[in-house]
């Protein structure tokens, strides 16, 4: 390899004397002739290793180009020779940080948080440890802050946090609202390079790591060692992981090849195949139906989970004094009660339930929810059934925090006029 190259960022690998230093310059002026590009001299630096200062200073010199200093920035992610500190990927935290404080200004629904989470935030993570290892505590600060902006927590200010993370980390399927979980994405992709040893030895890093740092050693006995590099004592913990979840090297072989469609490793193939499968829960397809918003589908899942935070909840744990339901303000308030059998509740279900023509004669979540399954649900039922969940909830926490009402008709209305919006445009 002679050089990186990408839009208008080139990295030249050189011999560190004279006559190569010159005979590059060469080229680059035979190209600046033909094509009337050349190197800017203020933002082109050289950076030496194992040079000494005379040859430095005479190369310096003789191209009018300055001495640059490691670490730099190449695509936007740190190019360094020492041993890695944690130091080194504040860049990477600070431009999260950024994101999310950017983000705190604006008025965003958990659901709206959580696809943020798993796009703009997941691609700095999988863009970094696409080229350099992440650290497991840099990992888990990503991880931690992830949480804290989803939940609405500051620094010295706790907020109430519905449900567990790894449960929010699951597939939809399973239950959860699919955010990549960034330690165990982390570790499949330190596994690629353990992929590339086993299915790739001729590339020119397998070819490396098996000339100077296995020796000829098999990588299935390779261990980490404190004389080691922590980039390669890494892939061998890997590998180790590897092999506890399968049994044997051939079992991680087969599962390896799994999970190389095409011949390519895949990050996604082999995260799905780490991490703990639950069983699917029967409601995903109602609660994220085609035709239903993020923000809805986020109420829904919280909703099936039993981790809304009523009024009872929040009695039980000493937040709140009185427990009266505040869409009807004369029973106590739980999850059954405020969703289906409080009267203000019971008539905006009969007024959808009649609207989606579908029959619903209990007031029990179960019950409720099983009568929309036994159905083959078209689009606008769907995303009838879970609007009607949202509009009560924020019926509820309008009447709670902004002291609005609306009533059961107008809720309806509201209800009927969001699905057509969302579903027909008009």
């Amino acid at each position: 390899m002679t050089h990186l190259i990408f839009a208008d960022d080139l990295v030249v690998f050189i011999r560190g004397d004279l006559p190569s230093v010159k005979a590059v310059a060469t080229c680059l002026d035979k190209f600046d002739l033909m094509s009337g590009l050349q190197a800017n001299p203020s933002k082109t630096s050289l950076y030496f290793g194992g040079v000494s200062p005379d040859i430095k200073e005479l190369i310096l010199a003789t191209t009018g180009f300055s001495a640059g200093e490691f670490p730099f920035r190449y695509l936007g992610l740190p190019l360094f020779t020492a041993r890695i500190t944690k130091d080194m990927y504040q860049p990477l935290l600070d431009k999260i940080k950024a994101k999310i404080m950017h983000w705190a200004n604006s008025s965003l629904s958990y659901a709206g948080k959580t696809l943020l989470v798993n796009s703009v935030i997941f691609g700095l993570n999988n863009f970094w440890g696409a080229s350099v290892l992440l650290p497991k505590g840099i990992a888990k600060k990503i991880t931690k802050m992830c949480k804290d902006f989803v939940w609405g927590i500051d620094e010295g200010h706790r907020r109430h946090i519905f449900m567990k993370w790894q449960l929010l980390c699951a597939p939809k399927l399973e239950g959860g609202m699919g955010i990549k979980e960034v330690l165990s994405w982390n570790c499949a992709q330190t596994t690629k390079w353990v992929w590339k040893l086993l299915f790739k030895p001729q590339c020119l890093w397998s070819r490396w790591v098996q000339t100077y740092v296995l020796k000829g050693r098999d990588l299935w006995s390779a261990t980490a060692t404190i004389s080691q590099s922590w980039y390669w004592n890494n892939v061998v913990r890997m590998k180790d992981l590897l092999l506890d979840f399968t049994g044997s090297a051939d079992q991680a072989l087969l599962l390896l090849e799994s999970c190389s469609p095409q011949d390519k490793y895949s990050i996604t193939m082999y995260y799905n195949a780490l991490r703990t499968s639950q069983d699917t829960v029967p409601w995903a397809s109602l609660v994220h139906g085609k035709g239903c918003l993020p923000k809805h589908s986020f109420i829904g899942v919280l909703l099936m989970h039993h981790t809304l935070p009523t009024t009872d909840q929040l009695v039980a744990r000493g937040m709140v004094m009185v427990n009266r339901c505040s869409l009807c303000e004369c029973q106590t308030e739980d999850l059954h009660h405020i969703f289906f059998s409080c009267g203000y509740s019971s008539r905006v279900l009969t007024g959808i339930a009649n609207w989606l023509a579908i029959s619903v004669g209990s007031t029990e979540l179960q019950e409720v929810v099983q009568a929309f399954l036994s159905l083959k649900l078209s689009r606008k039922q769907q995303a009838g059934f879970m609007a009607m969940v949202y509009y009560i909830w924020k019926e509820r926490n309008d009447r709670i925090f902004k002291g609005i009402c609306t009533t059961p008709e107008m809720l309806c209305f509201k209800i009927r006029s969001h699905v057509k919006l969302r579903l027909f445009g008009s």
